[in-house]
């Protein structure tokens, strides 16, 4: 299985004609996006003001196949350093994440008939991260906040040339805190997902923000790249290889939650992010703690060489609300990701678990 490009990648940066930043950490977000000068859409793609830099992920957070435009402000003369929560870049305060949601009508052809949903922001202030999310209007000339998210259905044509209809949620505000909360210590605080250094890697693009001065006090040669999921042929992939993907992809799709800092993983014990190196928190052989229904009858979360009796499989492949995971951010199985997960698991030496 081969997995199809499904996001557009982009340069460091885009001038975004008259946009002119305008952030304010003294005030609420404003209430329309274009509000803040960072960003328009300008008929399939997003234009953005001098100053703020797109990016990549080498392997990209699934959300029901939409198109995913990232970029970040830095305020001037500030940069990000490694040592952030999560294991994210630490950003200054005053820096502003936009994620932009859209879905072309087709996603063989990525970058005609786009339609723009939604687009989430995080801004920096002195007390942490908060996150805001905008609903585009219907002719796309700007988004308003909404907090209180909304729910469309959306069908497009898949990269395999199938319809799907994905019944697609923008989270309400007080929900992003269920994917991007992480403990520290004592304090419980919200962090990004994605921009990690060593998902930033593409095409040199972390040494390009480097040499730039956004990123200072790191060297690109200590960074293990996670793998470039675009075009990935996975029946390609050897042993290490696969691996190396499998768990990059468990990485940036479940660790926000499931890792020994984030809430899930506390209380579940599954440790899917990267840097695990325990077999048993990993979910080999390993009873849930909490799956109850949602376990599909199955008695362990992975069961080496057998992804039919894995939940860690089903759970990706189910679309059963009640069952399928993440809880939130997807409607529809990720089918090339459900084929990663089920080879990893296929190509671990048998193991019964008894």
């Amino acid at each position: 299985m081969r997995f199809i490009p499904c996001m557009i990648a982009v340069v460091l940066s885009a001038c975004g004609g008259d946009l002119t930043p305008n952030i304010d950490l003294t005030e609420p977000p404003p209430d329309q996006l274009s509000d803040m000068g960072l960003m328009a859409w300008d008929g399939n793609a997003p234009v953005y003001a001098e100053g703020v830099h797109t990016y990549t992920l080498n392997t990209p957070l699934f959300s029901d196949y939409a198109v995913k435009h990232r970029a970040i402000y830095l305020p001037e003369g500030t940069s990000a350093s490694p040592g952030g929560p999560a294991d994210v870049l630490d950003f200054p305060v005053g820096t502003v994440i936009l994620k932009t949601f859209s879905f072309p009508a087709d996603l063989r052809s990525p970058t005609e008939g786009v339609d723009p949903k939604e687009t989430r922001m995080m801004r920096r202030t002195e007390e942490g991260w908060e996150s805001w999310p905008y609903l585009w209007n219907d002719d796309n000339t700007d988004a308003d906040l909404a907090v209180g998210g909304n729910v469309s259905v959306v069908t497009f044509i898949d990269p395999d040339g199938e319809s799907r209809t994905s019944q697609y949620l923008v989270p309400q505000r007080n929900q992003c805190s269920e994917c991007h909360q992480i403990e520290q210590g004592e304090d419980v605080v919200m962090a990004p997902i994605g921009p990690k250094p060593r998902n930033l890697t593409a095409s040199g693009q972390l040494q390009t923000w480097i040499d730039a001065g956004i990123v200072t006090g790191l060297d690109t040669a200590s960074v293990d790249g996670a793998v470039v999921t675009e075009g990935l042929d996975i029946d390609a992939l050897s042993g290490e290889e696969l691996n190396h993907a499998a768990r990059d992809y468990l990485d940036i799709n479940c660790a926000h939650c499931h890792r020994p800092d984030g809430v899930q993983g506390v209380t579940s014990q599954l440790f899917l992010n990267y840097e695990n190196t325990n077999d048993f928190n990993l979910g080999v052989c390993k009873r849930p703690g909490s799956a109850g229904l949602g376990g599909g009858g199955l008695i362990y979360d992975i069961v080496p060489g057998n992804p039919d009796e894995s939940i860690l499989a089903f759970r990706m492949e189910t679309e059963d609300p009640g069952a399928m995971m993440p809880l939130l951010g997807r409607s529809l199985a990720h089918n090339e990701g459900v084929d990663l997960i089920r080879a990893w698991i296929a190509n671990m030496p048998a193991d019964d678990c008894q």
